[in-house]
């Protein structure tokens, strides 16, 4: 039985990966605007939201580490 050479490790396709890089780059940059308009508040600022945006971006960059390299 032979592996498709698009595919890499159980269930990783290379040529879908730009679709996935895409994807997280709109949702950083959703939640990076997001995160702003709470700073921007200036009624009352909620701290608690603007740390779970910083995680969700955090996490979303390193996903973005995680995949193979555009050639």
């Amino acid at each position: 039985m032979q592996r498709s050479v698009s595919q890499i490790g159980v269930g990783i396709n290379l040529v879908r990966s730009n679709d996935l890089r895409a994807k997280l780059m709109a949702e950083i940059a959703e939640y990076e605007r997001q995160q702003a308009s709470l700073k921007l508040n200036g009624t009352h600022v909620n701290f608690t939201m603007i740390q779970t945006y910083k995680e969700l971006i955090a996490a979303r960059r390193s996903a973005l580490k995680q995949l193979p390299a555009i050639y």
